[in-house]
């Protein structure tokens, strides 16, 4: 399928309907009629206007016409002044006739508003002492010696039945609702009865499914026949299917038509996905274009198992992996990877070739903490700096725990994210080298002002007699636009002397510290951001605590699939002692601030 896109219109297309887009584009202006409204507060005044129906009168009305329309404008009035309390509401109306159409003005003397003196609210039946309706008791919206508004009080009638649908008391009604007005002492006192009912209990659940199987899919459940009907259950569920990768469409619903017995049927209805999907797309990757290939199985077996593979390239990384998952008991957060992958990695510090093949369980706790505990197998030939290269094996098993808590819009004002991991080598296992690592990384992001304040760390410990038993892709390197700006990516880290060329090189380091403090403004209506920030950090060896930073400022773009940011930074530091040069660095990445 080819699509095409034209800019341009044909000559004589635009000779014949340049007078049309001409005529279009030009406003009309029709005289309307000016309604002047004065006395009384803001509020009254506006609604009063909305209930005028006088005002839907075109100009060419007859006077006759307004004049009967004006007779029946009072009871509009007095309803909109009561329904805000204002029950000895006294008003003054005038037919204006002026220029191009004719004019109301209406001169208002509310008088005293009506206060509410009483506030009765009760609830019987089997929601008596259920929790849900607790809040229309401390909080109904409506105190005690406050100014009648009618409006608040149906918003708080129309509460009782929400809370009660949403919970399964599908036969609750109000045994009496009313408001009793005593004009004459300017009070009101509000009454609502409210009978629940029984509460439903979810009856038979029928699952209607093509492609995996009723045992697997039943895994998901988060209700069971015979539990209280909870509409947030429900809406849970549906989540649940819809983030399994497994559906397009994804419907919970109960049947509401069928209530028999104070039980309530659930119908769960699920559409599959495509079984076989392939990617192809475009980003940056410390500053450098990267493209990434991919293909997903979703779903290999009945059993949910599913099979991915993703192959990206850029100047200095080239790496695949294939990952196998399998769902446990709880699919939705629980499951294994068995997986493969190669990386290759060139930068100015190192050259890193690494074979890898592991498999790792996770699992979601309360379905806020992700914890995964790994065992690895790596072979690693890696050249660091103009060392000698070195080929290593090495069985790491390790463990990770992390957490994001956002406010969950693509620029969040609100959230912080977490991630830890444990990790080590030990020659007891197999390993050539023996190592305990330990990683974490903190963001933060608060409103300050009218823009945003952002902070991050990042801390490293490992625990070896020499940094040159670890491989490359073990050490601690600092430096590009996730850590370091105004530097090159991992150009960062403790240096030597070359025994080869006797210049000083950076061969990475066993600690690692960052921190970085930035704040963004993002204009009014736009997706466009502009930033200020500076960062500071370095790996670091035991007791070589010399801290790199940088500074700039950059733009973002708040795009559909995330943050798209460009950063110019300039580096305070040398990177070595033989490097004086402290020059200005362009940084491009993309991807979510949490």
């Amino acid at each position: 399928m080819e699509l095409r896109t034209s800019l341009f219109l044909p000559l004589f297309s635009y000779r014949v309907f340049a007078p049309i887009i001409l005529l279009a584009a030009t406003p009309l202006y029709a005289a309307e009629p000016e309604i002047e409204i004065e006395g009384g507060t803001k509020s009254l005044r506006e609604n009063i206007r909305q209930h005028l129906s006088l005002a839907d009168e075109s100009c060419k009305a007859p006077l006759w016409r307004l004049n009967s329309r004006l007779v029946d404008a009072e009871a509009e009035i007095n309803k909109a002044a009561q329904a805000l309390g204002y029950y000895q509401l006294e008003y003054e109306a005038k037919l204006l006739n002026n220029k191009n159409c004719w004019g109301l003005r209406i001169t208002l003397t509310p008088g005293d508003p009506v206060l509410v003196k009483e506030l009765r609210i009760e609830i019987h039946g089997e929601g008596t002492d259920d929790k849900i309706f607790q809040s229309l008791y401390d909080q109904p919206g409506i105190k005690v010696g406050n100014r009648l508004n009618h409006g608040r009080y149906e918003a708080l009638k129309s509460r009782f039945d929400t809370l009660a649908a949403a919970h399964g008391y599908f036969d609750a009604e109000f045994a009496l609702s009313r408001i009793l007005v005593n004009v004459g002492e300017k009070s009101a006192a509000i009454e609502l009865i409210y009978n629940t009912g029984p509460r439903y209990k979810i009856g038979a659940i029928n699952l209607k499914h093509n492609i995996l199987s009723e045992e697997f899919l039943r895994r998901y459940y988060n209700i069971q026949e015979g539990d209280y009907y909870d509409t947030e259950k429900l809406l849970e569920l549906k989540n649940l299917y819809n983030t399994s990768n497994y559906f397009a469409i994804a419907g919970v619903t109960p049947d509401l038509q069928a209530l028999e017995n104070n039980e309530v049927q659930i119908n769960i209805d699920l559409e599959e996905k495509k079984r076989r999907a392939y990617s192809i797309g475009l980003g940056v990757e410390a500053d450098k274009p990267r493209v990434k290939l991919g293909f997903e199985d979703r779903y290999v077996n009945r059993r949910g198992h599913s099979l991915a593979a993703d192959y990206s390239m850029s100047e200095i990384k080239e790496e695949a992996k294939i990952n196998y998952k399998i769902p446990l008991r709880n699919p939705a957060y629980e499951f294994v990877n068995i997986y493969t992958g190669y990386l290759e990695e060139t930068v100015d510090a190192y050259y890193s070739e690494k074979d890898l093949y592991g498999a790792s369980y996770t699992y979601y706790q309360d379905n806020k903490w992700l914890q995964t505990y790994a065992l690895d197998y790596t072979y690693e030939e890696s050249t660091v700096g103009t060392e000698n290269p070195e080929t290593i094996g090495l069985i790491i098993p390790s463990v990770t725990l992390s957490r994001t808590k956002t406010d969950g819009n693509a620029y969040p004002m609100h959230g912080w994210s977490l991630i830890s991991k444990l990790s080590g080598s030990p020659e007891s296992l197999g390993s050539d080298r023996s190592f305990l690592q330990l990683y974490s990384r903190v963001k933060y992001i608060r409103p300050l002002a009218s823009g945003r304040l952002l902070l991050r760390t990042e801390t490293g410990l490992t625990d070896i007699s020499n940094v040159d038993l670890l491989p490359a892709s073990v050490r601690y390197f600092a430096g590009g636009d996730a850590s370091v700006r105004g530097y090159d990516y991992k150009s960062l880290g403790p240096s030597k002397k070359s025994r080869r060329t006797g210049e000083m090189e950076v061969i990475g380091g066993n600690n690692l510290f960052v921190a970085s403090v930035e704040y963004d403004y993002r204009f009014e209506e736009s997706n466009w951001v502009a930033a200020a920030f500076f960062d500071m950090g370095n790996a670091i060896d035991d007791g070589d605590f010399d801290l790199k930073r940088g500074a700039g400022v950059g733009v973002r773009w708040v795009s559909p699939i995330g943050p798209i940011r460009i950063d110019v930074a300039k580096a305070l530091d040398p990177v070595t002692q033989d490097d004086r040069t402290k020059g200005w660095r362009l940084h491009i990445s993309m991807g979510p601030d949490l």
